[in-house]
């Protein structure tokens, strides 16, 4: 029998987290560990108890761990059934060597022993995040941003952007670029057409709509704070057919930029396409306004093209 040293005498959680941290090896969960490679048993002694844990041995190497605790349990001073229960299991461990009644009692003992590590463990991250392949902290915080619905690497590393009670163009820029892979910048302020109200447009022949009380002529207008936008790239032009698909990254992009600027704003997207190195297709390739030109192609070799807005 191999006697182990007792690290934490005084708090029997702190030496169940050490024990577990040696044992894990193959990925297993604490609630298997603590049913196959640990026994912890509440003591027999009604001495005074010097410390929460009494002792630690192993009869094999390979063998369970014993672990005594003079900490609740069923038995012991500090035990939950009455000192006459004690005392008689005493007397028949130790004059009769017989260890059946203290054997059933600590099958109750072990189990109780391992739900109270869990529950005290599940309240202490230094220990939770020990025996989970996944950072908890990660969870939560995927969590209160919205983003756990696909728990991708990238998403938490732009998680931060997402805490910060303002939404600025530098993070969306930032979160663009990320997701992306593209170089991304964000114009603000350069103004769009929106729809006006019907009462606040003038209407003629009817006196409830007068120029003075609705000083609206048309039902459009342009409005410059609320709207900005988006240009992607430079990329290449074999690159930028991806966007022009149905169903495309176009879309994704539209609602990603939709969830973090929300319904208030507007935008629009612009693409960079750089056409260095691209001859212009001849035509009954099917391939009309994918290069944005028929004929020779111009002098510039970078241009803006305006996405369409998609049907969403």
């Amino acid at each position: 029998m191999a006697v182990k040293d007792v690290v934490s005498k005084f708090n029997y959680y702190q030496q169940i987290r050490l024990l577990l941290r040696k044992l894990r090896r193959n990925h297993s969960s604490d609630d298997i560990l603590l049913n196959e490679k640990l026994q912890i048993t509440s003591t027999l002694s009604l001495d005074s108890p010097n410390g929460q844990v009494e002792s630690i041995y192993q009869n094999e190497n390979d063998a369970t761990i014993q672990m005594v605790v003079s900490h609740n349990g069923l038995t012991g001073t500090m035990g939950a059934l009455p000192v006459a229960y004690s005392e008689w299991m005493i007397e028949r461990y130790y004059r009769y060597s017989d260890c059946s009644a203290k054997a059933f009692i600590n099958i109750f003992d072990h189990r109780l022993y391992c739900l109270d590590y869990l529950a005290w463990q599940k309240y202490y991250p230094c220990a939770l995040i020990e025996s989970q392949e996944k950072q908890p902290t990660e969870t939560a915080l995927l969590a209160i941003n919205g983003m756990f619905i696909n728990t991708l690497p990238k998403q938490f590393v732009c998680a931060s952007l997402f805490t910060l009670s303002v939404r600025s163009m530098v993070n969306l820029e930032c979160w663009l670029e990320a997701i992306y892979g593209m170089s991304a910048k964000v114009i603000p302020f350069t103004g769009g057409w929106i729809y006006v109200k019907e009462d606040e447009c003038c209407q003629l022949g009817n006196p409830q709509h007068k120029l003075s009380t609705a000083p609206m002529i048309g039902s459009m207008r342009i409005e410059t704070h609320s709207h900005f936008d988006v240009i992607l790239g430079p990329v290449f032009q074999k690159q930028s057919y991806i966007f022009f698909q149905k169903g495309s990254l176009l879309e994704e992009m539209w609602k990603n930029i939709r969830y973090y600027i929300g319904p208030a704003l507007n935008f629009t997207i612009y693409l960079s396409i750089n056409s260095t190195g691209f001859k212009s297709p001849p035509l009954g390739k099917h391939l009309l306004g994918r290069d944005l030109y028929i004929g020779s192609p111009s002098h510039s070799k970078q241009y803006l093209v305006k996405l369409p807005s998609p049907k969403i």
